[in-house]
């Protein structure tokens, strides 16, 4: 099945990221984001039901409401934290360099640190608000506990914490 996006280019920069932002820029992130922390919340089953209701234009009730109340929220924070490593360099034939700005002035790698922390905080506050929903209304969702074998089971955990060793 081809991936289908949860969310549009439009509603990911009307959230965070500037308008001015090239699509081609934002999508291989938006993709990461969504394969690697709303699969893994959602379990496949309940995924690829979600995406195939999608690409059938049938998506409705209480799965709509998944989708435009809950993953589009933890989506955008996530897609917006895997980009931001990314949209300050360019990769081209035989170099990588960074780019500047002629209106700006480059964040510190202190400042950078802390805007990806803020915006992993958020992320991960949808991500329990989503969580915590789906545990509550698992009734209305048969395919979140249905995934078996190789596919990914959902995940219950919501936060994560960088390990510091001494």
């Amino acid at each position: 099945m081809a991936e289908v996006l949860f969310i549009s280019e439009e509603k990911l920069k009307s959230y965070v990221i500037a308008g001015n932002v090239d699509a081609e820029h934002l999508l291989a992130h938006l993709k990461d984001a969504q394969r690697i922390y709303i699969e893994s919340a959602l379990g496949t089953d309940l995924y690829a039901k979600l995406q195939a209701d999608i690409i059938a234009s049938t998506l409705t009730g209480v799965y709509k409401t998944l989708v435009d109340d809950y993953l589009q929220d933890v989506l955008v924070h996530y897609a917006t934290l895997q980009a931001i490593p990314h949209l300050a360099y360019k990769i081209e034939n035989g170099n990588i360099y960074s780019k500047t700005s002629e209106s700006g002035t480059a964040l510190s790698v202190d400042e950078l640190a802390d805007l990806k922390d803020s915006i992993k905080n958020t992320a991960e506050w949808y991500r329990a608000r989503l969580v915590s929903f789906l545990c509550n209304n698992n009734a209305d969702y048969p395919e979140y506990s249905t995934s078996s074998g190789a596919d990914v089971k959902p995940s219950k955990s919501t936060y994560t914490n960088n390990m510091n060793l001494f």
